[in-house]
């Protein structure tokens, strides 16, 4: 097989997903990433870190072109537009692909006019382009040209991994259990999902838990918000989870709420949908595309407490449709996002530069 070299976060559970999927299937895969992690059968090269400022950004540019050539690799593929896509576009190597994954696209041109001609510059140098949803995509095309071919391709989901649970319960639980697996910023719309389970739980006295799986900056905040909200007692937080781990929270709550106020994708909703739970999501950036309102989950405004409170409610009230929308999104799931389609997809683009390439 081919060698591939990703220059990509070997500490993110996409990509070690990604660069295990296709070590599997035969690849040789060699992984440039600037923080270390283990990954069973692909080589890490960690790119080091010297003097700081501008003078080790430039040394360390140099470390990974010089690092290329000594790979070989047959493409280069980088994960993130403005980092890695940078340092791509810098090393020359091609075929060059890049992944775009969020705010790689909507954030980063907004700083300024420089940015902006920066992300243009780096997608104009990729021979191929990938983005994770249409809406991204569609962002793209704004920094190039309008005939260029961009694939959609989603993270996906492992459908072994995520699954509903095993054992189906005999009768319905006193309590339902909302919740949601995220890093703790404020981005992800969690002090309105805090303010909004409040106003149910009012409403509805112990009828409803809360559960928060993550870390971040925002916990503090969070569990102040809940303490003054008088609520502390029906929320749990359980801090960071491990990639392994999630699915086994997803299948422990009735409804998963997305409350974001960004999301390139909506992989969250995806993986929710796989354990066939119902899903509350912001109707932003990609989720409108991977939850169905009315069938797989209720989409809400985003930043709207008292949306996101109707929306709690009739899921309270309504464990028929909870059912019901679990199993569609598990149905939509198996048809639109089963990882290993994704990675075949992958795959083609693979192939076809490869091809390309040595039929010059």
């Amino acid at each position: 097989m081919p060698k591939l070299c990703l220059l990509a976060n070997a500490a993110s559970p996409h990509t070690q997903k990604w660069a295990i999927e296709l070590s599997r299937r035969g690849w040789v895969v060699e992984l440039i990433s600037f923080l270390p992690a283990e990954i069973p059968d692909i080589s890490v090269h960690v790119v080091p870190k010297s003097l700081g400022g501008k003078a080790d950004f430039i040394l360390r540019l140099q470390w990974v072109e010089r690092k290329v050539q000594e790979l070989q690799p047959d493409l280069l593929h980088a994960h993130y537009a403005t980092s890695f896509g940078f340092i791509g576009a810098l090393s020359r190597k091609r075929p060059f692909v890049i992944s775009a994954w969020g705010s790689d696209i909507f954030s980063f041109p907004r700083k300024s006019f420089f940015h902006r001609i920066l992300l243009s510059w780096i997608l104009r140098k990729a021979n191929f382009l990938c983005s994770t949803s249409e809406i991204m995509a569609k962002e793209m095309y704004r920094y190039i040209d309008k005939d260029s071919k961009i694939e959609v391709i989603p993270f996906g989901v492992d459908l072994e991994q995520f699954s509903p649970p095993q054992k189906r319960e005999i009768a319905p639980r006193e309590q339902v259990v909302f919740g949601v697996a995220k890093y703790l910023q404020p981005i992800y719309g969690l002090d309105y999902l805090v303010k909004a389970f409040a106003r149910v739980e009012h409403n509805h006295p112990g009828r409803a838990l809360l559960k928060i799986a993550g870390d971040g900056p925002e916990l503090g905040r969070l569990q102040a918000m809940a303490e003054k909200l008088e609520i502390s007692s029906k929320v749990e937080w359980l801090g960071e989870v491990t990639n392994a781990e999630v699915a086994s929270f997803y299948q422990e709550l009735d409804v998963v709420v997305v409350p974001s106020l960004e999301e390139s994708f909506g992989v969250t909703a995806v993986e929710g949908s796989a354990c066939a739970r119902p899903i509350i999501a912001s109707r932003v950036g990609g989720l409108p595309e991977v939850v169905l309102d009315g069938e797989t989950g209720i989409m809400i405004e985003s930043q709207n407490v008292g949306s996101l409170v109707d929306a709690m409610e009739y899921m309270l009230e309504n464990p028929e449709e909870r059912a019901r929308m679990g199993l569609a999104g598990r149905e939509f799931v198996l048809k639109n996002y089963d990882f290993q389609d994704n990675v075949t997809q992958m795959e083609k683009v693979y192939k076809a530069l490869i091809k390309s390439k040595l039929s010059i």
